[in-house]
């Protein structure tokens, strides 16, 4: 049975991220327990599906998960609970929906992106529009401020959670 219409584990999936997206949009943090609790139960997930080799596949997008978030959370474009929370969906979503999942949410992040920036005061706009055009010009990462205010910081968890809802749903 696909996970969205699983009446049980369906639910479970939701309210782990609609749980992970409040945190991170209200406190822009989500909590290590929150991501623990979401990976524990996509472990059980697989192993309602097909057993003990269910495991195997949750293990497998956990892996595919700290791939693909390691070097940009080596480099701070992602903060710790948003790079846990692409790993813990890969114990639901198995390697390939990881996958899809964390290009979807890169691409509704920049969105998110656009939301945060919009919502922003006049200085704040001005000093991340220069800051991206300095990227753009020197062809590298938009530089990452020490102390910039969690206002201004992308609540990832929102984009992360909607990418693995169209990855289940495109397949």
């Amino acid at each position: 049975m696909p996970l969205l219409a699983d009446p049980v584990f369906g639910p479970i999936f939701g309210l782990g991220l609609v749980a992970a997206g409040l945190s991170d949009l209200f406190r822009r943090k989500v909590a290590n327990g929150l991501n623990g609790a979401i990976a524990a139960t996509g472990l059980g997930w697989q192993v309602w599906q097909a057993g003990l080799s269910g495991l195997g596949d949750g293990a497998l997008g956990m892996l595919t998960g700290f791939g693909l978030v390691i070097v940009p959370f080596a480099v701070r474009l992602y903060k710790g609970g948003d790079a846990k929370l692409v790993i813990a969906l890969g114990a639901w979503l198995g390697p390939a929906l990881t996958a899809w999942a964390f290009v979807w949410g890169v691409a509704l992040g920049g969105l998110v992106a656009l939301g945060v920036l919009a919502a922003a005061d006049r200085e704040s706009r001005t000093r991340i529009v220069r800051n991206l055009r300095t990227a753009a010009a020197t062809v590298s990462l938009p530089a990452v401020e020490a102390g910039r205010p969690a206002r201004l910081h992308v609540p990832m968890a929102l984009a992360f959670g909607a990418g693995a809802i169209v990855a289940l749903v495109r397949g």
